[in-house]
């Protein structure tokens, strides 16, 4: 006598992969759910830019594993979480924000974990070597007088230094995920 066949039940879906690593629709969700809290855009737009974002968050964390110079420990996690709180207000709304994500502490120090590590592998990998010259800086000055009227160079100089290596840096992480893309296995599942 042969056992009665079991259901099959969908416990999850595929939304994309990378390098053979999944990405799943409740990554998806709760990743749009945890940006939607705290980005408040148009819900059908940030799920595209979230998927995007979780391809190359992964990117660069098998990146980050595979050259393995940096790492995150528990108690940063655990800081990461406590600052979540403290931006949320209370412990009361930390437990409905996690409830309405469908979430487990676990879960979410798993991905601030992710994303701190990502955060300090971009710093090391890329952000210690985008530098701007004095004289970069001046030039900006120079070429963007109406937005410094009646200011002097010296009192607006960190301010522009910091913006351009803000835009610097982000082009060399627009261009570092780029290369990390073009050599990637990337599949994207309707």
């Amino acid at each position: 006598m042969f056992p009665s066949p079991a259901r099959a039940e969908l416990v999850d879906r595929l939304v994309a992969s990378v390098n053979n690593e999944v990405i799943t629709l409740s990554e998806l969700e709760r990743a749009v759910g945890f940006n939607v809290a705290f980005g408040g855009k148009d819900e059908d737009k940030l799920r595209t830019e979230t998927l995007e974002g979780l391809i190359n968050r992964h990117l660069l964390l098998q990146e980050a594993y595979r050259l393995k110079f940096v790492e995150v420990s528990d108690q940063d996690i655990n800081a990461e979480i406590e600052k979540l709180k403290i931006r949320l207000g209370s412990d009361n709304a930390f437990a409905g924000f996690l409830a309405r994500l469908d979430m487990t502490r676990e879960q979410l120090g798993r991905m601030l974990g992710e994303r701190l590590l990502v955060e300090k592998f971009i710093e090391k990998k890329i952000g210690l070597y985008v530098r701007v010259s004095r004289e970069e800086a001046l030039d900006y000055f120079n070429s963007h007088a109406a937005e410094f009227k009646g200011k002097r160079f010296q009192e607006v100089q960190k301010t522009i230094t910091a913006a351009l290596t803000d835009h610097k840096l982000e082009q060399q992480i627009a261009q570092y995920v780029a290369e990390l893309r073009s050599k990637a296995d990337l599949r994207l599942y309707p």
